[in-house]
Formats: structure tokens, C-alpha cells, sequence
């Protein structure tokens, strides 16, 4: 930990100068000695003989180049890999802190009792339940925090073994005539090492932390991904805020708008007796009715039939979707079709031809939504809940929004309408439960704003300009 790594970069530059004076020792040697045995002045054996050795030193001057150039790569990269790589011990040990757990500086894990409350400690003498959850989490956080410490010892090691390969000769060359030479074959150490902590970087990143959920994992990688990318940490900071924050705004309006369309599909039935039709196919039934009505010779008369259901869905294969109401057999749209019953009745084919490309990518994505968040509330466990009761009840009623509008979409009627209702007003309030502090800060902020834009206004319009600037430069 208290190592400076910034010898080895140091270090690398002076073997990076090595070869560039190797580089000049080939050159003078090439055109001063070796010169002689290329022309025709010089013939015979012993011409011969000093060809060879002429041309095997001054191999012998180059691959000294490649050697050198190499060993730089091999400390540069020692450099980066050391750095970052004690950079994310740091940070697993303060997240570890942040997890409640205290951390020696030996690597030692332990439930921090001081900091812990008087209900935690209580819960911790009382409940074996909670007893083996905080034994569970010290030896999760101490077995990240060793995997850490691992991966630098794992890093020395491999450059140790790649600084012992770099410098045994390989015999890389035609003209190669010394034994225990200079390697002209160390780039391929180097690149060997290129790859090795590609990869034990890559691996040591996409491991999923104790504590994560699904979602937290995925934003980390992204997060992680733009700060790599940018070298910019900062930067990769405000794209992970601005993402949350169009996230969960997105989230809101579409729980909402569901919410919305739902509840007007379902006043519509109970009010005027209309059929409850599938979410988004409000196009496709504008679409449908003008290609119904178009005259023969228009623009609209043009396009091919079988183009528009393809994209509007079949009415004609929704018909095998028909049911009994009242005593009459009601034959519906293809957007009022349950595509389960049509499927029954007529096979998928018809189905699908029922659903039309938009309302099906509508199934589709809602299926991979409703799998997404499935598999996110599993990355949870009882501690987690309790440490972020908000986020979970935000995680879990919008998996059963997606559950219920999937519903809608494939089979729309009452019920599944006033399912999407339900779950739609529940995942809103939780999304402004969950994020209830950004929202009150954001109020905060604008009302500041406002009031300083107005003081500008007397201040002056270049003072106003300055401060504006200042307002909307997210570094400043």
C-alpha cells in the first residue's frame, strides 16, 4: 500500500531510452563494419566467414532493441495494473466501512460494534437469524477484500516470471548465431503480458459484489466502462447520475401513462361497452380503419395489404380469437384479440399475425423486462431489504407492472387492465418513495436557481451571464 509505483514508469522510460541508443549502435555498426563484407572488395572464405558474424552481431543489435522495448511494456504495464488494482483494494475497504464492517490494516474483517446501533447490537445477542447474517457478510467482504490483495500478488508474480522470459534468448531470427543472446522474440513476452492483465482486470471488475443487486451491478459496469473509456472518473460520475435520473424518470411517466391508458381502456368498456384493447395499438386500429375505407386508385389504395397487417396485425386472424358475450359471438379486432385464445384456436402462426410487429415487439419486450426484474429481486436477500426497504418495493412493483402490462398486451380485458392500473399508481408512488431525497433536492435547487437568476437581473446582464454559465457548467 505504500509502495511508489511510479519508479516502474520511470524505470520503463529509461529502458525505452536503451533501445533508441541500441537503435544507433545498429545503425553505425550496419553502415562501418558490416558494410565491408556487402561489396565486392572482399571475397573468399574469410569473406564468407565474416558475412555470418557481421550479420549475427548486428541481429544481435536489434533484437537488444526489442528486448529492451519489451521490458518497458512489461514495466509500464506493472505500473497501471499496480495502481489500479491498489486503487480497488482501497475502495473494497472503504466499502466495506460503508457496509458497516471495521478493517485492519492487515486485511481483517469484523463487524464494527461500535458504530453499530443499540437495535443492531440488541438483534445481534438475540437473533441467530441476524447472528449469522452479520457472520455471513464479514466473510463475504473478507473474502472480496483477500481476492483484492490476491490479484496484486497474482500481478507481482506474473511479472516476475515475464522479467525472468524477457531476457533468455529464444533464438528468434535466421541471422541469430549466439547462444544466450539478446530476445528477439520478447515482444511476444510482452504481449503475452498485455493480455494476462487484460484479462485479470476484466475478470477482477465483472465480479459481482456482496450487496449488489442485479441493477447495481449493471449501472457499476457502465459507470466503470465510460471512467476507462474517458479516464475522466468525474465524468463517468455525472453519466451514472444523469442515467439514474432519466431512468427513473422514464420509469415514472411510463408507470403513469400506463397507468393512464388503462384506466381509460377500462372506463370505455364499463361506460360505452367498448372492447379493452392492447396497449400501443391505437396506430395500428387508425391504420386499419383508413385501410378499410381507402378508395381504389389513392395513395393509401396502393400500398400492399398484406404489408400494413404485417405491421398492424390480421384481423382476419384475429377472428379465430372470437367468443360468446350475452348470447352472441363477438368477433374482435386485431387489436382486441387475446392471442392465448388465438393461438388455442388457430395455432402460434395466426397469433402472430393477430399481434402485428408492433404490439408483438410489445410482448416481447415485456417479457424480457418481466425476466429482467425477476432475476434482480433474486440478487436480493433479507439484509438488503432491510437496509433499502424503498428500493426493493421500487424493484418489485415495477417487475409486476411489466408483469401486468405484458398481460394487458397479450390479452386484454377488465382485468388484466385493471391489474396494469393497480401496479402502474403502486410502482409510481415507490419510484417517488425511493428517490424521494433527489426529488426534494431538485425542488431545492430549482428554487434556488430561480431566485439567484432573478438577483442577476439587477446585478447586471454580464454579471447575470457569468453566473448563468457558472449555474449550468456541471464541472464548476
Amino acid at each position: 500500500m505504500t509502495t511508489d509505483f511510479g519508479k516502474l514508469s520511470a524505470a520503463a522510460d529509461k529502458w525505452t531510452s536503451m533501445a533508441e541508443e541500441f537503435a544507433k549502435v545498429e545503425k553505425r555498426y550496419r553502415d562501418s563494419v558490416q558494410k565491408v563484407t556487402l561489396g565486392d572488395l572482399w571475397l573468399g572464405e574469410s569473406a564468407n566467414a565474416a558475412s555470418l558474424n557481421f550479420a549475427a552481431t548486428r541481429y544481435e543489435y536489434q533484437a537488444a532493441q526489442t528486448q529492451a522495448k519489451a521490458t518497458a511494456t512489461l514495466l509500464r504495464n506493472a505500473y497501471a495494473q499496480f495502481a489500479e488494482l491498489r486503487q480497488r483494494l482501497e475502495t473494497a475497504r472503504a466499502d466495506a466501512v460503508k457496509a458497516g464492517m471495521k478493517v485492519s490494516e492487515q486485511g481483517r474483517v469484523a463487524f464494527d460494534f461500535e458504530r453499530a446501533t443499540e437495535g443492531e447490537r440488541n438483534a445481534l445477542r438475540h437473533d441467530p437469524d441476524y447472528a449469522r447474517s452479520v457472520r455471513e457478510s464479514e466473510r463475504s467482504w473478507a473474502d472480496y477484500i483477500t481476492s483484492c490483495v490476491k490479484a496484486v500478488d497474482d500481478a507481482d508474480k506474473d511479472l516476475q516470471k515475464d522479467l525472468e522470459a524477457v531476457v533468455k534468448d529464444s533464438g528468434g531470427g535466421a541471422n541469430d548465431g549466439t547462444a544466450g543472446g539478446f530476445n528477439g522474440n520478447a515482444h511476444t513476452v510482452a504481449k503475452a503480458d498485455d493480455q494476462q492483465k487484460q484479462e485479470r482486470m476484466e475478470l477482477s471488475s465483472l465480479a459481482m459484489r456482496d450487496g449488489e443487486t442485479l441493477d447495481d451491478y449493471l449501472q457499476r459496469l457502465q459507470k466503470e466502462a465510460v471512467e476507462k473509456g474517458t479516464g475522466s472518473k468525474r465524468l463517468a460520475e455525472l453519466f451514472a447520475a444523469v442515467q439514474k435520473g432519466t431512468i427513473t424518470a422514464s420509469a415514472f411517466a411510463a408507470a403513469i401513462g400506463g397507468s393512464g391508458g388503462a384506466s381509460w381502456k377500462l372506463f370505455k368498456y364499463l361506460k360505452q361497452g367498448k372492447d379493452v384493447t392492447a396497449p400501443g395499438t391505437f396506430l395500428s386500429t387508425f391504420i386499419n380503419n383508413r385501410m378499410a375505407g381507402a378508395v381504389p386508385g389513392s395513395l393509401l389504395g396502393k400500398v400492399p395489404p398484406g404489408m400494413v397487417t404485417a405491421i398492424t396485425g390480421s384481423d382476419e386472424a384475429a377472428m379465430f380469437g372470437g367468443f360468446m358475450r350475452n348470447g352472441a359471438f363477438v368477433m374482435p379486432s386485431a387489436a382486441e384479440a387475446n392471442l392465448v385464445k388465438v393461438a388455442q384456436n388457430g395455432g402460434l402462426g395466426n397469433a402472430v399475425k393477430a399481434a402485428g410487429w408492433i404490439r408483438g415487439a410489445g410482448v416481447v419486450g415485456g417479457v424480457a423486462a418481466t425476466a429482467y426484474g425477476v432475476a434482480n429481486l433474486a440478487t436480493y436477500d433479507a439484509d438488503m431489504i432491510k437496509a433499502n426497504p424503498s428500493k426493493f418495493a421500487a424493484d418489485l412493483s415495477g417487475t409486476a407492472f411489466s408483469a401486468s402490462m405484458t398481460a394487458l398486451t397479450v390479452a386484454p380485458n377488465p382485468v388484466t387492465a385493471g391489474l396494469a392500473i393497480g401496479t402502474g399508481l403502486v410502482y409510481a408512488g415507490c419510484l417517488v418513495w425511493d428517490n424521494h431525497e433527489a426529488i426534494g433536492k431538485g425542488f431545492e435547487k430549482a428554487g434556488d436557481w430561480v431566485g439567484d437568476r432573478a438577483s442577476d437581473i439587477g446585478d447586471g446582464i454580464a454579471d447575470g451571464a457569468k453566473k448563468l454559465g457558472s449555474a449550468l457548467n456541471p464541472f464548476d
